[in-house]
């Protein structure tokens, strides 16, 4: 049992990592308020990285510059910092100057050994303030909520009864397509790559499935492996290259932009476009000019050939939306459920190709290696199926089939909390009516204060969703800057809901 003043903190990888640094900054700057003790549960073997930054082939790169992953959105050179202080040490890293720093990829394991860090002091921030910090190695299976008062009950048998909670269990594993579940030579959840990928040891040919940054990863891991890899997709899109940020522009300007639109009341996606037509218009280009490669339909490594020579319009493109990432949210809710559907369904491939783009250095291996016949790319994906001798046959809408020793799922995060299987904690709070689904994916939260909203729309009085399953209501919460937005969002509105110390004149 814990005291009544207290949190408890579901994940501790990087959005559970996010909000203690956050809390320990806002206790810190208050100065007044009483903290609260912090049980922190994550099942995994370390504090901070979580599944998605675990230990791992330092081929594995984060897919944006170190200049943009920081726990604090207002210190952008938090992680820089540290990489710099800590590489020499730890990571076969070439460490960039500071103007290299918006175009160089450190090694996801690399920014897993830094939330690490940040974690340890975050928990010696909070306890230096006053807090204590317990970590419990486990996976939490249930929550139950009475009379103010939240009860968590994990996988061994714990049961703690706390006062708050903060839900940070990042997204669902990657929704199994094809039904494929259990078979020998498939793998569910690609991250940590080292590790998963042994359960295809024995196959030459290798299918990934799923276009995006996660099956890059996949891809070029199985190839610096000597297998044959073929990355295949419904659509076919692959990430755009990311664009040098060597010509920057007035990118707040933009983003005001985006936000007189939002606050104007219900908001078209038409009118987002136009927003973003006009900006391009200004540069000497066109939304319509930028999406081409992608209307075109060229073979991915001609695709990527042309981006590395010339970004061009869509290197403007990358620059605009993300100069429109502070709007995201309010815009998102701006628009009425029909157009986040249509957008859903219709254009959100291509916006998260542009928005996500793949590190120059990926996209130079990819050509390389489809030169050289080691990879393949496939649109038209219909079915996979498990042969009774071994192996795999894939489908595709032409009509063509082929045949793989090995199938790797990287079709990226699933959101839809209704898909959650029987036994797992989202099945379990859902039951329980402490969160809601939202039509978009992840959860119903609570705008302003990422409270977990119930099925009648109110409020739990402490009970908050950090990261993932928030986009339903934010949109674009998978980014690091997200998420210490939302960490800091969430610790704010904790520490100003907490008590107070007694201050008396001397």
């Amino acid at each position: 049992m814990t005291s009544h003043h207290s949190i408890a903190v579901i994940g501790g990888g990087a959005a559970g990592t996010a909000f203690l640094a956050a809390y320990a900054r806002e206790l810190s700057a208050d100065g007044t308020a009483l903290p609260a003790d912090v049980h922190v549960f994550e099942p995994t073997d370390r504090f901070g990285p979580g599944v998605a930054y675990a230990r791992d082939t330092l081929a594995a790169l984060l897919n944006r510059p170190m200049s943009a992953m920081s726990v604090d959105h207002n210190d952008p050179g938090h992680f820089r910092r540290w990489l710099h202080r800590s590489a020499p040490r730890r990571h076969t890293v070439v460490l960039p100057t500071p103007r290299e720093a918006t175009s160089v990829f450190a090694p996801r394991a690399a920014f897993g050994n830094y939330l690490e860090g940040v974690f340890q002091h975050a928990c010696g921030d909070l306890e230096a303030l006053g807090a204590r910090v317990t970590t419990v190695r486990d996976a939490v299976l249930d929550v139950t909520e009475e009379n103010g008062e939240y009860t968590v009950t994990t996988a061994g048998g714990g049961r703690f009864t706390t006062g708050s909670v903060v839900l940070a269990v990042g997204s669902l594993p990657p929704a199994d397509v094809f039904g494929l579940g259990g078979a020998p030579g498939f793998v569910a959840q690609p991250y940590p790559l080292a590790r998963s990928l042994r359960r295809v040891d024995r196959a030459d040919e290798v299918l990934v499935l799923g276009c995006g940054l996660t099956a890059i990863d996949c891809a070029l891991v199985l190839s610096e492996q000597g297998r044959r890899v073929t990355l295949a997709s419904r659509s076919g899109f692959v990430p755009d290259v990311r664009a040098e940020a060597t010509a920057r522009w007035d990118d707040s300007e933009h983003a005001f932009g985006a936000h007189e639109l939002a606050s104007s009341g219900t908001v078209r996606l038409a009118e987002i476009y136009a927003l973003i037509d006009t900006c391009l218009r200004e540069r000497g280009t066109s939304l319509r000019h930028a999406i081409r490669p992608y209307a075109e339909r060229l073979p991915v490594a001609d695709l990527l050939r042309s981006r590395l020579a010339d970004l061009g319009p869509v290197g403007l493109l990358q620059r605009c939306v993300t100069g429109m990432t502070p709007a995201y949210s309010a815009l998102w809710r701006a628009l009425p459920p029909e157009d986040q559907r249509t957008f859903l369904r219709r254009h959100n491939r291509v916006f998260s190709c542009v928005r996500n783009p793949m590190p120059p250095e990926n996209a130079r291996k990819l050509i390389r290696l489809a030169d050289a016949g080691s990879l393949d790319f496939r649109r038209g994906i219909t079915a996979v199926r498990e042969e009774a001798g071994g192996g795999f046959t894939a489908v595709f809408s032409d009509g063509r089939s082929a045949r793989y020793g090995g199938v790797v799922n990287a079709v990226g995060r699933t959101l839809d909390v209704t898909t959650a299987p029987e036994g797992s904690l989202l099945r379990a709070l859902s039951r329980r009516s402490l969160v809601a689904p939202h039509p978009a994916g992840g959860v119903q939260v609570e705008p302003a204060t990422n409270r977990a909203l119930r099925p009648d729309g109110s409020p739990h009085t402490g009970f908050h969703v950090v990261g993932d399953l928030s986009s339903g209501v934010h949109f674009h919460s998978s980014s690091m800057e997200y998420v210490a937005r939302q960490a800091a969002r969430v610790a704010r509105h904790t520490v100003n809901a907490s008590g107070r110390y007694a201050l008396q004149a001397v």
